[in-house]
């Protein structure tokens, strides 16, 4: 429980610096108050590498922007760090096996 708990707050983290720079391992440490090798120690024990919980995180975001009516997929691109909309689609088709487009009109 404490490990998930953990977790929520570097992706509390991660999520503030997406639309800003890449979210390092560094910046994230320091922001949470811990050496880098600790963060990195804690999220082994939860079973994850850092680049992982990037990904878990951009991935979960996505979901929740393409959720929402009316996001624009360049503006949903950038909220998550990415420059064009074209890297988005491949990383969201690589996560979900689908593309951005068509998860906005499953149902």
């Amino acid at each position: 429980m404490q490990d998930r708990r953990s977790c929520e707050v570097y992706k509390k983290y991660i999520k503030e610096q997406l639309p800003v720079r890449y979210p390092t391992i560094d910046n994230t440490a320091r922001r949470v108050g811990m050496p880098v090798r600790t963060l990195q120690r804690r999220l082994k024990e939860s079973g994850l590498s850092y680049s992982e919980l990037v990904e878990q995180t951009r991935y979960e975001l996505a979901c929740r922007l393409l959720d929402m009516p009316g996001a624009k997929m360049a503006a949903v691109a950038r909220a998550l760090g990415y420059n064009d909309p074209s890297s988005f689609s491949r990383a969201f088709r690589r996560w979900m096996g689908m593309s951005p487009r068509a998860y906005r009109s499953r149902d």
